[in-house]
């Protein structure tokens, strides 16, 4: 493990050239602390994930690179076949549009990655969420296990796609989009409905804190419950609107 805090742009760039020239290198996690590494990295990261194999896991948590670093990230690791990363912390690194558009590539093809986090990334977009849940349907070979898209600024066209995802997914087992204000009852209900319908789904956790969900949402996820389903913990809090009818039938289911 490398966790890199506190160091200048140049030391930093001049850290993964290193590692992407050593062949040899047995490195599996890279971290860079929080606030460490400013935007304009994209020539930086390419270099090293077109040829790594041994990384396992990159975290950028907490650092503004923007869009143009992890659309190198994800441009690279399309390149490389040999890539063994498994987990990805893009939490709150500023990225929007295009970086959605490079992530939903990389998961339409990708059988590494097993977890990717993507939190607290307010410029993303609906279209982003909807590519992302439509690339997973598409890739049979995917192994991702866990996925967070908190607080994304996701909408109901979000919940629908990633619905859609859930009817047939068999790899997922930790889906967290809490804090998407705008997700709304009808795709909370959606979701309840792709779940049940899916006998195959191995979805074990699943958090909707804060999603705008309603009694129909509710009712939706006590008739899940009410059925053989993988669940094993599923939180809803903070949603207001659920009422006292869902909350009856949740506890009862």
């Amino acid at each position: 493990t490398l966790n890199l805090k506190d160091v200048s742009q140049d030391v930093a760039k001049k850290v993964l050239a290193a590692i992407g020239q050593n062949t040899w290198t047995e490195l599996r996690d890279l971290r860079f602390a929080a606030g460490s590494l400013p935007t304009g990295f994209e020539g930086a990261f390419g270099p090293l994930l077109q040829k790594n194999s041994s990384l396992r896991s990159l975290t950028l948590d907490s650092n503004p690179v923007g869009d143009a670093v992890v659309v190198a990230i994800a441009d690279a690791m399309l390149q490389n076949q040999g890539t063994r990363l498994r987990d990805l912390n893009l939490n709150a690194t500023n990225i929007g549009t295009r970086a959605g558009d490079a992530l939903a590539r990389l998961l339409r093809s990708n059988s590494s990655l097993e977890a990717l986090s993507a939190h607290s990334n307010q410029q993303l977009g609906d279209s982003a969420g909807v590519d992302c849940a439509t690339a997973l349907q598409e890739n049979a070979e995917t192994k991702l296990r866990k996925l967070v898209l908190v607080g994304n600024g996701f909408g109901p066209a979000v919940g629908e796609a990633f619905a859609a995802l859930l009817r047939s997914n068999r790899s997922l087992e930790w889906l967290d989009m809490g804090h998407n204000t705008l997700l709304g009852d009808a795709a909370g209900a959606a979701l309840a409905g792709a779940l049940q319908e899916n006998g195959e789904t191995r979805l074990q956790t699943l958090i909707l804190l804060n999603c705008g969900l309603g009694p129909t949402a509710g009712e939706g996820f006590a008739a899940l419950l009410r059925s053989s389903c993988s669940l094993e913990v599923l939180i809803l809090g903070q949603n207001l609107q659920l009422g006292d009818t869902a909350g009856a039938a949740l506890a009862e289911a």
